[in-house]
């Protein structure tokens, strides 16, 4: 037997409460490995399409199954087989992101959810105030962004954010870039008007 079909036959040996537990431990593996890394930059939904959990399991499973990874059976466990692809994927997507043409630098996105995430720690806080004041006033002439506003207050998730609102990920993503830049341009213009 060819060294390939032996690696397919200890694949589909491998019962289906054991690819459940390595799925499960897998998982706790990516969020340790990507812990804050997903709001944005290369492992960002935005950036891979879907789902940073989903892609790097799904991905390492297919290239178990389609051979692009070899797994080492006498040397790696399952687990450790697709926690080595993992770590390898999560490298070259860090590598491709910082290849892209465009200069790395905080995306107008990007500034506003780390204005969200990290600013606002206290919601009673004056900033957190000017915040909601300026999502509300740049939300007021567009249905759309209105529905976007109350999402964000409403929604753990941008998952969560697609079925409520019933928007396709890439009609969210517009609508988060178009409040993004009222926000931004709201915000720094009220900052100078305060100077």
């Amino acid at each position: 037997m060819d060294k390939d079909n032996e690696i397919l036959e200890q694949l589909n040996a491998i019962p289906e409460r054991e690819w459940y537990e390595v799925v499960d431990k897998l998982t706790t593996y990516i969020h340790f490995k990507l812990k804050g890394r997903t709001l944005f930059g290369a492992h960002s939904e935005q950036n891979l399409g879907v789902n940073p959990i989903d892609f790097y399991i799904d991905e390492a499973i297919g290239k178990l199954f389609s051979l692009e990874w070899k797994w080492q059976f006498k040397k790696y466990s399952l687990l450790e087989q697709l926690q080595r692809i993992v770590g390898s994927m999560i490298s070259n997507n860090v590598e491709k992101y910082k290849t892209k043409k465009k200069p790395i630098s905080l995306k107008e996105e990007e500034q506003l959810a780390v204005l969200a995430e990290n600013q606002f720690d206290d919601e009673s806080s004056e900033d957190y105030d000017i915040f909601k004041e300026a999502l509300e006033k740049c939300s007021k002439d567009d249905e759309e962004l209105q529905l976007y506003t109350m999402a964000l207050d409403e929604c753990n998730s941008f998952d969560e954010m697609v079925k409520v609102l019933g928007f396709e990920k890439k009609k969210l993503y517009s609508l988060q870039k178009k409040m993004t830049r009222r926000v931004l341009s709201y915000l720094e213009t009220k900052k100078e008007l305060t100077r």
